[in-house]
């Protein structure tokens, strides 16, 4: 797949099948936009992120461990956050992986992780974990942009896209309505590529990242 301007100035899109010529064309790919817009892969990095839910705990259970029911995050650099459902389940996230590789054994990994949170359910299973691909930037804040005048760009919303992503949908659609001026107050955001080039970016990742665990440790 390729996007790019025609001769005319038209947004093109090529595939294998064919191409459509359009007035825009918004990219919002997040860590799989790599094959197609290679010089904005530099600028994130994709990582894995995972989560679980126990089976029901009951409600009166479930409230002695989050007695608001609020939804509940930590202050460590990788940090975990949960939650109880409306069906009285504890949903666990928090086991990032930057090497881009899964854990073979999900479920077991991420109920680790509850257990050093809530030790008291060591009697509670796992029923459900799944996980995917997000992606974020140096800095962690979101990147917006333009590629060519009418080929717009969403991505890097690094961990907080329920958040942001709709909020970012609304100004790409402003601006390509030509409306911009709140989409280029984000466009201003100033992102810088990882380093290592394309063969050592991830395995610079990994190290760096290291080192946050073993800080959060002690």
């Amino acid at each position: 797949m390729d996007v790019r301007t025609d001769g005319g100035g038209r947004a093109c899109v090529r595939t294998a099948q064919g191409e459509v010529r359009c007035d825009a064309v918004l990219l919002a790919g997040n860590a799989n936009l790599g094959a197609v817009a290679p010089q904005l892969a530099r600028r994130i990095m994709p990582v894995g992120t995972y989560i679980m839910a126990t089976e029901p705990l009951g409600r009166a259970r479930a409230e002695r461990l989050i007695p608001s029911r609020a939804a509940v995050c930590d202050t460590q650099f990788v940090l975990d956050y949960y939650r109880l459902s409306d069906d009285d389940r504890l949903l666990f996230g928090g086991r990032v992986s930057y090497s881009t590789v899964s854990p073979q054994d999900l479920p077991a990994t991420m109920r680790r992780g509850m257990l050093r949170v809530f030790p008291q359910l060591g009697d509670v299973a796992v029923t459900h974990a799944w996980g995917g691909f997000v992606d974020i930037t140096m800095n962690r804040a979101p990147d917006f942009g333009r590629l060519a005048p009418d080929i717009y760009y969403l991505q890097g919303f690094s961990g907080h896209g329920l958040a942001l992503t709709g909020l970012a949908g609304q100004l790409a659609a402003e601006a390509i309505a030509g409306q911009a001026e709140r989409f280029d107050l984000f466009a201003r955001l100033q992102h810088r590529p990882f380093p290592g080039g394309d063969l050592l970016r991830t395995p610079a990742l990994v190290l760096g990242m290291l080192w946050y665990r073993l800080r959060d440790l002690f």
